[in-house]
């Protein structure tokens, strides 16, 4: 009996430290993914209450400003005292030295200073992103250590058992079995925080410590969800509240461009004009982010018979009277067999595309779209050699331009919700950056493929394939 006793004593040793050391890892690297997703947070408030007070000149931006400085400060000092390692990390002084410049340029934001800022806002933007993926690579790395530690002791234990008796080698086993399944589902469920992928309820089974602590990632899981939620319902109401003012100021351009209130010149007319456009700009921006709150929250996917061609004539339609500076050729399909699909998501995935393709394309550009049947071969490659026939499994559409291109290395990130590319498109307004996201949250919810060909200076190619059914 005194060798059983022995090993498995030894055992339960082993596994406690090591269960203990597991808890301390797995609050460190909770408390490092939110304190990664909190530096990112804090450095775009920090622009936006700057790009605020440099537009506004009030006080109250620049109180924020210093608010968000301070925390952001906070933040990197934890993410300090969590990982050594960090710090004299470069990248962490970098993001430092850039809120601290941000704040001084903000308060003189004229000339050199303004144009200072946006490089200064685009730094900032950068290494928020380089320290999240440092601090993705830490914990791997420590995960990777942890593991390692765990194979050495779950070695140790079973040469203890394999001297001791057949018994202990059983019960060491079963343990460090359940042991390592509640590590693994926590260090999973870590993960799907960093990537913010909250939806998944965190529910683990094991040890009472590794249950405790998976109650706590839980919590905080639900406060994350929480959070994106109450954005997501303010983005709605406040985009909904800009609608009714924006309404007026349209209606109230008409009527002076039709001289109801008196007769005004061509000078006045001209600024007018600008008005215009400048509004329905901002009413196609309001739109896109009432569309992507609507198609994260999910659309009725129910299939119907779509004439693409009227639909993009009415698109074209719209565009040329939005921006009637616009100098471009379009080229339509002559296909004229209807395809089936949701119209709500086919024509926000054309809009977008159609409107990239308008302000990224040169004057005198042309885009073009196109649209047929395909079936789908045995490696899940589509047969264009079919012609047009409806009874095919799919349809395909393709939106064609000779702008810039895209470079390589930006083709996966210009997916992502409020991404700004390096090219810079036509027009003095500035893209939302979101309507790539709804094109791709819109391709999802239809189960339907997208992909993309561009090179630089060659122009893009979008091309989408939906089931026919």
């Amino acid at each position: 009996m005194l060798p059983l006793i022995v090993a498995v004593t030894y055992a339960v040793w082993e596994m406690s430290s090591q269960a203990r050391a597991q808890q301390r890892l797995v609050m460190q690297q909770a408390q490092i993914s939110h304190l990664s997703v909190s530096v990112q947070e804090l450095s775009k408030e920090i622009e936006r209450a700057a790009r605020q007070f440099q537009l506004l000149q009030e006080s109250s931006f620049l109180e924020i400003l210093n608010i968000k400085q301070s925390q952001l400060e906070e933040s990197i000092k934890n993410i300090k005292l969590q990982l050594p390692e960090f710090k004299n990390n470069k990248t962490i002084k970098t993001i430092s030295e850039t809120s601290s410049e941000i704040g001084n340029a903000a308060k003189n934001a004229e000339g050199d200073h303004a144009t200072r800022l946006e490089s200064l806002y685009k730094e900032l933007k950068d290494n928020s992103a380089m320290l999240s993926e440092q601090l993705t690579t830490a914990i791997q790395s420590a995960l990777s250590n942890s593991e390692k530690e765990l194979n050495n002791v779950l070695w140790r234990v079973l040469v203890t058992g394999l001297l001791a008796l057949p018994a202990s080698l059983f019960l060491l086993g079963a343990s460090s079995m359940i042991v390592n399944r509640s590590i693994s589902k926590l260090s999973l469920a870590i993960h799907h925080l960093g990537q913010r992928k909250w939806d998944t309820k965190i529910s683990i089974k094991g040890p009472s410590d590794l249950i405790e602590l998976g109650h706590r990632l839980e919590w905080m899981r639900i406060q994350l969800l929480t959070t994106e939620q109450q954005k997501a319902q303010f983005t709605q109401h406040i985009t909904h509240e800009l609608k009714s003012p924006l309404a007026a100021i349209m209606d109230a351009q008409s009527l002076l461009a039709e001289q109801i209130p008196g007769a005004i010149n061509e000078q006045q007319m001209a600024v007018l004009d600008i008005l215009r456009i400048q509004a329905r700009n901002l009413q196609e921006l309001i739109q896109q982010l009432l569309n992507f709150n609507a198609i994260s929250q999910g659309v009725d996917a129910h299939s119907e018979q779509i004439d693409l061609s009227a639909m993009c004539t009415k698109l074209i339609a719209r565009y040329r009277s939005f921006l009637p500076e616009s100098d471009f050729k379009f080229i339509c399909s002559k296909e004229l067999t209807p395809v089936t699909g949701n119209t709500q998501l086919v024509e926000m995935i054309l809009s977008n595309l159609l409107s990239n393709a308008i302000h990224f394309s040169p004057a005198g550009g042309t885009i073009s779209v196109t649209w047929g049947f395909c079936d789908i071969d045995k490696f899940g490659m589509p047969d264009l050699s079919t012609q047009n026939d409806g009874q095919l499994s799919h349809w395909w559409l393709k939106v064609c331009d000779d702008g810039p291109g895209i470079d390589i290395d930006e083709q996966e990130a210009i997916f992502r919700p409020f991404y700004q590319g390096k090219t810079k498109r036509q027009g003095s307004l500035k893209g939302s950056g979101i309507g790539l996201a709804i094109v791709k949250a819109c391709v999802t919810h239809a189960h339907a493929t997208l992909t993309l060909k561009s090179k630089k200076d060659e122009g893009t190619e979008f091309t989408l394939y939906f089931p026919n059914i």
